[in-house]
C-alpha cells in the first residue's frame, strides 16, 4: 500500500474504515507513510492517521503527535493516542508534552511535523483553485474566483516576530488606499474571519491590503489553505467595492 492510496482510501467515508484496518495490520512498518498525513488538510485523513499510529504503538510519532497539539489539531485524539503510546498524562497541553520529551534524546531527535517551506505551501494548496509562482521564501497564488475574477494572495516566509521566531505573512492589495474609506476599512476588519485590512505601500503608493501571518513553526497547511481562500475571496470584495477593475 503505497501514501495515495492510502490517502485515498481515508478521504473516503465508505473506505475508510476498511483502510484503517488493512494498515493496522501491516504494523510499525508502516508508521513513515501515516506520520506524514499528520499534515494533510482533511480532518478525516488526520483522525484516521492518528487512530493508526494509536494502534501501532510506534514511539517515532510521539514528536509528531506534540506538533499537532501545537497546532491546535485533532487535539482530542492526539492527546488519547499519546497517552495510549506513553502511559503519561499531561491533557491536551502541548508545552507539557515538549517538556518530557525534550529529556529523552530518541524522542526529541525523531523530529516533528517539520515541512519545508516549499512542501507546507504544496500540501496548502493542493486542490485549491490556484496557480503558483515563486519560490524560496516568496510565492505568489492566484486564486481563480467566480465570475471571471481572479486574486493573488502573496505568501512572505522572510518574516519575524520582534523576539525572532520565523512567520508566514499572506497578503492580498485591494486598491488605492483613500483616506475618506479608512473608517469603513477599520469596520470591515470586524467581518474578516482570517486576517486584517491594513495598510501597505507597493510601488511607492499606498494600497489597502489583506494581511494574515501564523507563527511558521506550528503552522500547518489547514491554516495557510483557509487563509489564501478567504483573504483571495474578501480581498476581491473589497477590490470589488473600491473599484470594479479586477487588477490583483
Amino acid at each position: 500500500m503505497n501514501k495515495d492510496d492510502i490517502r485515498k482510501g481515508l478521504r473516503n467515508i465508505r473506505t475508510r474504515s476498511a483502510t484503517i484496518t488493512a494498515v493496522e495490520q501491516q504494523g510499525a512498518c508502516m508508521s513513515e507513510i501515516i506520520i506524514p498525513l499528520l499534515n494533510d488538510r482533511d480532518e478525516g485523513v488526520r483522525w484516521s492517521a492518528i487512530k493508526i499510529l494509536s494502534e501501532i504503538g510506534d514511539s517515532r510519532s510521539i514528536a509528531p503527535l506534540i506538533s499537532l497539539l501545537e497546532q491546535n489539531k485533532n487535539t482530542t485524539t492526539a492527546t488519547m493516542t499519546l497517552r495510549a503510546i506513553t502511559g503519561k498524562e499531561y491533557g491536551d497541553d502541548p508545552s507539557e508534552w515538549r517538556d518530557w520529551a525534550a529529556k529523552d534524546d530518541s524522542i526529541r531527535n525523531s523530529g516533528g511535523l517539520d515541512l519545508s517551506d516549499a512542501d507546507l505551501i504544496s500540501a496548502a494548496v493542493e486542490d485549491l483553485p490556484v496557480m503558483v509562482s515563486g519560490s524560496g521564501e516568496a510565492y505568489t497564488i492566484t486564486v481563480t474566483l467566480p465570475d471571471e475574477r481572479s486574486q493573488q494572495v502573496w505568501i512572505a516566509l522572510s518574516a519575524k516576530t520582534p523576539d525572532g521566531k520565523p512567520i508566514v505573512q499572506l497578503s492580498t492589495p485591494c486598491g488605492d488606499a483613500d483616506k475618506t474609506q479608512y473608517e469603513n476599512a477599520l469596520k470591515m476588519n470586524m467581518s474578516i474571519p482570517f486576517g486584517c485590512l491594513a495598510l501597505a505601500e507597493m510601488e511607492g503608493k499606498l494600497v489597502f491590503a489583506m494581511t494574515d501571518s501564523y507563527i511558521r513553526k506550528t503552522a500547518h497547511p489547514q491554516d495557510i489553505a483557509e487563509s489564501i481562500m478567504s483573504l483571495a475571496k474578501n480581498g476581491d470584495a473589497t477590490e470589488k467595492l473600491l473599484s470594479e477593475a479586477d487588477r490583483y
